[in-house]
């Protein structure tokens, strides 16, 4: 202890500033990531202006290594107790794991060498996300990974897109693309594996925050880039962006009325993407359907067949916002989940007018998967789609006549209400000795 205390003593202010500035706030690593991929830019524009669309690959590599330094550089940081300047390191990482070369971009005009070319980045995207979470002993949770690898999968196949989709498809693609990660992702989605005080508490925070913004913004220039070489229509696909709001719903029903919404405004104004709509939907049903980091595990079903009892959400800044639903709810937007794919696949090429003719081995695939669902959950629910389709079906095969004038259609509809008066009675009747468990209010 003495040591220690002569050494700080002999210190000087000089030395003490330099170790601040150059030691943990090191202002050369970013400079030299910058003359990194300055002189990949240059060097892959007089490429480019040569005509050499194979040196591009060239280009990736030196990327791609230094990327490889940046996580050796901060490995050996950690390694000698200098984790500042270490998280420096990882956050020029993962700028870098955006493709700031555009690499992807090259490869869709290289034919087979491009396609092994992207799938190559791909591996090595993953691997260096395995590496940059051991380096620094964080978990990434499993939403959290499938956020990552869905960005990287979108930057790897939309650009082959998008020479061969029209305008309206390859908009609702790259929409479908960043409502999948925006869906997917889950706040922070990490934890460490060692013990931290309070401070590298809120410096994992803000890391992982930051990357996540990175990589945000990064998607946005890639998809601005896009958009520059094809003509994107991403509004068409606006009404599906109301969907995320589905994450953050408290009540089931609203859940139903928002999906339910989306889905006829599609089919009535916007046809020709109603397919893409449904795709849309089945996927933000089916990420509240799925279990969240055991957060579900405290709600409790209600007995109302309209209103489930909620967990409280999370509190403080940085905690998920999604509230948990009961398993009830859970199961009927799981199936709501399968009955929007299909859907997606029944109309897929619709572009309005009569419904598409219902198809055997869809509707086969539908009822096998429902039956599937209804044997493992002990439940009716998984029923109710395949119903509908098959009365959508007699009727849209003219199996039941149906009214051709407005008397016989205004009897139908009187006939209609007496039928729905009398079920209704009957239900409140047969169920009048049920006894009714409201969820508290306090």
């Amino acid at each position: 202890m003495e040591g220690q205390l002569e050494e700080q003593a002999e210190t000087s202010p000089m030395a003490r500033l330099l170790h601040r500035w150059f030691v943990e706030y090191n202002p050369f690593y970013l400079c030299s990531a910058t003359l990194v991929l300055v002189g990949t830019m240059i060097w892959s524009r007089g490429l480019a202006q040569e005509g050499n669309l194979y040196g591009s690959l060239g280009v990736a590599a030196v990327a791609e290594l230094y990327a490889v330094a940046l996580l050796g550089g901060a490995a050996l940081l950690v390694r000698i107790g200098q984790r500042r300047p270490a998280v420096l390191l990882a956050l020029l990482t993962v700028v870098y794991q955006g493709d700031l070369t555009l690499h992807t971009e090259t490869c869709a005009y290289l034919g087979t060498a491009g396609g092994v070319a992207s799938a190559i980045w791909l591996v090595v995207f993953v691997a260096k996300l395995r590496a940059l979470a051991w380096v620094f002993q964080i978990r990434p949770s499993a939403r959290s990974m499938a956020t990552a690898i869905v960005g990287a999968l979108g930057l790897a196949l939309i650009p082959r897109l998008l020479h061969v989709l029209e305008p309206n498809q390859l908009g609702a693609c790259i929409g479908i693309w960043l409502f999948a990660m925006l869906t997917l992702h889950e706040g922070q989605g990490a934890v460490s594996l060692v013990p931290l005080d309070a401070w590298g508490t809120t410096v994992l925070r803000r890391v992982l925050r930051a990357t996540w913004l990175i990589w945000l913004g990064l998607a946005v220039g890639h998809v601005t880039m896009w958009s520059t070489a094809q003509t994107l229509h991403l509004a068409p696909m606006l009404p599906a962006a109301a969907l995320l709001a589905v994450r953050w719903i408290r009540r089931e029903s609203r859940i139903w009325l928002l999906v339910g919404a989306v889905l006829v405004l599609a089919a009535c104004f916007l046809p020709d993407t109603f397919a893409l709509h449904a795709v849309v939907a089945a996927m933000a049903l089916g990420a509240r359907a799925w279990p969240r980091l055991g957060a579900d595990a405290a709600a409790t079903a209600s007995p109302s067949p309209y209103r489930t009892v909620e967990a409280s959400p999370p509190r403080g800044p940085d905690a998920a916002v999604v509230v948990a639903l009961g398993d009830a709810a859970r199961m009927r937007l799981f199936v709501a989940a399968i009955a929007a794919s299909y859907l997606a696949v029944w109309t897929l090429g619709w572009s309005g007018g009569p419904w598409p003719a219902h198809a055997f081995a869809l509707d086969l695939a539908m009822i096998l998967a429902m039956v599937l669902v209804a044997w493992r959950a002990r439940t009716r629910i998984p029923a109710v789609p395949p119903v509908m389709s098959l009365v959508h079906g007699v009727l849209a095969a003219g199996l039941v006549p149906m009214p051709h004038s407005l008397v016989a259609w205004g009897s139908t509809i009187i006939a209609m209400g007496f039928a729905l008066l009398v079920a209704s009675l009957a239900t409140s009747y047969g169920l009048r000795n049920a006894s009714i468990t409201r969820p508290p209010t306090g």
